[in-house]
């Protein structure tokens, strides 16, 4: 990674930006930086992020290829030093006792501190950061903001689309995307924030307009050991104080109870908050609201007056999000009218609540839905819209927490009538033994429920036994264009794989 435009920094930048060096002297300029050992140049600094261990393999491929200055973590100090000692090199070496956040403040330092010359709005919560993220990009794109994305499904930094290769990109990636859309010409960027991100201190460095906060349930256990600890990630950033020490405007759902938490410990903090919910005691809240299967149109309260919505997007919880991208909004002094006309424009958000046969005589929706509150969530809002039967489709993923599959089990048996358990990406796990798991949650409810491991035999056996006035859910994974199996990615989208089986590809007949 070179600066914008190419530009060395040289020893003035190095004292001020970095800590001072423990072995050698600084070189004279650097040519670059990164922290990814394959994409070291010559005259580049490398920043060695490691946890307990790092892979000596790294560093030395980082010499190989030429850095000239170290930046590594304090602890690993004696080891580096010891290496460089037995190859022989003079390569100067400082150290941090907090490298990832280091990577972060270094990074917006590089490229000039991009995020300060934009509208940041950060979004977390265990539910709701995509179509929150994509709410909030269309009112700022309807108030003349040119406004990237950065999130899940994809990144748009100004110069096109691209796959997103995580919810939140590391430190200096990060930094980089922001300078390079400060300098395709973008004025804001709208961006999921997930907790990985807050504990791993990737969005160090970071000037935030605002931040807001959606909710939070049982996800992602089996990185952050407890509930707790997930809570206190997710919390950072609606703490957050930016670089140049003044702090974003602050949204919170009041209805959820995470969310009541944050807003009575923002209570005389001098922040900026904006609650929102269903109860009229917040100041933002429905007045009166029709939610149907082709969107909600109604009038929200905000403080000084009201704004009237009329969206695509169905079901309370996307009411929820709707309310939280207004609260951004107001923080951005965006107008009401401009507010109406972005949530307006947003036809739908890819594979979140999005119905793959607009028209036909049952519904079959795909959504992202991979937490017991998300699939609860998508039931109950589907529940009141649909005359018939629910069907839903789903599994649990492979690797990951594995404390939420009767959980899901519970939840799916409770609000659908059939429930067709299959795989969702695996990963190297059995996919027969996490059904096992999810199993017990369905057969506790005593709803029927068939097993097939196939996904899209799965999927094919929910279509065919869907009858006029039925919903398909087919839910877990979303806008996804795969599935992992073991540790190979094979191409899989749910979404035409339900219009493989509506158009009769497929097929599958339930005994």
């Amino acid at each position: 990674m070179t600066s914008e435009g190419g530009v060395k920094r040289g020893r003035e930048w190095m004292g001020r930006c970095l800590p001072p060096p423990v072995l050698g002297h600084l070189p004279e300029s650097l040519s670059g930086l990164t922290d990814d050992s394959r994409a070291v140049g010559p005259g580049n600094l490398f920043i060695l992020r490691c946890g307990a261990t790092y892979n000596d393999l790294h560093l030395r491929e980082a010499v190989d290829r030429g850095a000239t200055l170290l930046l590594v973590p304090d602890r690993h100090l004696p080891s580096v030093a010891h290496r460089l000692g037995e190859w022989g090199s003079d390569i100067p070496v400082c150290a941090t006792p907090h490298i990832q956040e280091a990577a972060g403040v270094i990074g917006s330092a590089w490229w000039d501190h991009p995020s300060r010359a934009m509208s940041i709005v950060g979004v977390t919560g265990t539910n709701g950061k995509t179509t929150s993220s994509f709410l909030t990009r269309g009112i700022l794109e309807a108030s003349g903001k040119r406004t990237g994305l950065i999130g899940t499904v994809w990144f748009d930094l100004g110069d096109g689309l691209v796959e997103a290769p995580q919810t939140t990109p590391g430190a200096l990636f990060l930094q980089e995307s922001f300078a390079r859309a400060r300098a395709n010409g973008l004025e804001a960027i709208s961006m999921e924030v997930s907790s990985h991100a807050l504990d791993q201190e990737r969005v160090a460095g970071t000037c935030f307009t605002a931040v807001h906060f959606t909710n939070l349930t049982r996800d992602h256990l089996d990185y952050h050991k407890t509930f707790e600890d997930y809570f206190l990630a997710k919390s950072r950033l609606i703490h957050w104080t930016n670089p140049d020490g003044s702090q974003p405007g602050v949204v919170v759902n009041g209805d959820d109870p995470y969310g009541k938490r944050l807003l009575s410990s923002l209570r005389g903090s001098g922040r900026k908050v904006l609650s929102y919910g269903h109860d009229r005691s917040f100041e933002i809240h429905p007045e009166e609201v029709r939610i149907s299967l082709d969107g909600i149109e109604g009038t929200i309260k905000v403080p000084g007056g009201k704004i009237r919505i009329a969206s695509s997007l169905p079901g309370d919880f996307n009411l929820q999000n709707i309310m939280g991208a207004i609260g951004c909004a107001l923080h951005l002094e965006i107008p009401a009218s401009m507010i109406e006309a972005g949530i307006r424009t947003l036809a739908g958000v890819p594979g979140r609540f999005e119905r793959v046969n607009p028209g036909g005589e049952f519904a079959v929706i795909v959504d992202y839905a991979h937490t017991d509150d998300a699939l609860r969530n998508i039931l109950s809002a589907l529940r009141p819209l649909t005359t018939g039967r629910i069907i839903t489709v789903f599994g649990c993923g492979g690797d990951r927490d594995r404390g939420k599959r009767p959980r899901m089990g519970k939840v799916a048996g409770l609000l659908s009538d059939l429930v067709i358990l299959t795989s969702d990406n695996p990963r190297t796990e059995d996919p027969g033994a996490i059904m096992d798991e999810v199993e017990p949650g369905i057969r506790e409810t005593g709803k029927s429920f068939v097993r097939e491991a196939d996904r899209k035999r799965a999927i094919g056996l929910a279509i065919s036994a869907a009858r006029p006035g039925d919903a398909v859910l087919i839910a877990g994974k979303g806008h996804e264009p795969y599935q992992i199996l073991g540790k190979t990615k094979t191409s899989f989208d749910d979404r035409l794989v339900a219009r493989e089986c509506l158009m009769g590809e497929s097929s599958g007949a339930l005994s």
